[in-house]
Formats: structure tokens, sequence, C-alpha cells
């Protein structure tokens, strides 16, 4: 009988340990680092590169169909730029001088899948840009004067920023990402 069991304790740590090595794999090797500064990760979806499985993974396990490399590129960060979580009961600030695209979408959702169904977003044909092009977006849980999110959770957070690729578009690895500054909690 304590063989049996010994049996039985031994396959279910292989299999919580293998659950947990491959949702970590899918974290680490299916992103990398964007650009120099913050805590943006970019989704490499390019097929026949090795992360591409992880990359992929990644969308699939939270119900979600990934996009094509070709026409997007998908950045997540559920850091603000001091390090912090991101926190539905905090406002943050996130601005950008150089997002130029053709189209791109700032969405903000909740770090876990349980919830994934609730999101909120705007868009670049959405928002309104300072008289020097910049972008200025508020995500808070009360109403903020000029471009506002409101997140749908409660609870941690992560942004996720889609966008589209074009010919004159830099590198994905050169893109200029938004700085993300809490404001208050």
């Amino acid at each position: 009988m304590a063989r049996v069991s010994v049996k039985i304790f031994s396959v279910l740590c292989g299999v919580v340990g293998g659950w947990a090595s491959a949702l970590s794999l899918i974290d680490s090797v299916g992103s990398k680092p964007a650009g120099a500064a913050g805590n943006w990760r970019m989704w490499d979806l390019a097929s026949g590169t090795a992360s591409n499985p992880y990359a992929r993974a990644h969308f699939l396990i939270e119900g979600r169909v990934p996009p094509a490399q070709s026409l997007f590129q998908v950045y997540t960060n559920p850091l603000d730029d001091e390090g912090s979580t991101l926190r539905s009961g905090c406002v943050y600030r996130i601005a950008a001088n150089d997002l130029e695209s053709r189209w791109w979408s700032l969405s903000v959702g909740p770090s876990n899948s349980q919830d994934r169904d609730s999101s909120a977003a705007v868009t670049s044909d959405q928002v309104v840009r300072g008289t020097d092009n910049s972008l200025n977006v508020a995500v808070a849980r009360s109403p903020v004067a000029g471009n506002w999110i409101r997140p749908e959770t409660e609870g941690t957070l992560t942004l996720q920023l889609v966008v589209s690729n074009t010919d004159e578009l830099e590198a994905a690895e050169d893109v200029k990402l938004p700085s993300v500054q809490r404001v208050s909690c």
C-alpha cells in the first residue's frame, strides 16, 4: 500500500512540475524585453523561430487567437516604470511621443486568465493627441479628463499594446514604447 502511495505521489509531483515548467517557459521563452527602457515585453510570433510555439501558447492558453506576425506586433507590460505591479486601484499615466503606426490599440486587462473577457481599450483612431503629437492616456477606476481607460476588473493588471506593422515601421525591437508612470494609489 505504501509503494502505491509513493508512486501516485511521484506521478502527481511530475505532472505538477511539468505544468509549472511549461507555464514558466511560455512566459520566458515566448517573449523578450522590448526597447531599452521600461518593462515592455515583445511576443515573438515569427514563424520558424524557436520561441514561436511558446509565444503562440501564451495567447492560446488564455483562449485568444495569436495575431499574424506580418500584420501586428504585440507588447505586454504588467509593471510601471518603477517596477511595481499595475493595480486597478491606482491611477497611471501612459505617455508616448513617437508612437507612429498606421493603427495601434492599447488595452488594460486582468493579469490572471480567469477573467480574461474583461478588458478596456483605446485605439489610435479614438485618442486625442496633444498639439506636439504627444499621447497621454490615463488608466483609472474613476473618470479622468482626456484619454481614459477604465479597468473592468479588480486586482493586478497587464497592459497590452498591439501595433500594426508597416513597411516604414522601425524594427520591432526599436519601437519607442510608452512610459507607464503611477500618479497615485
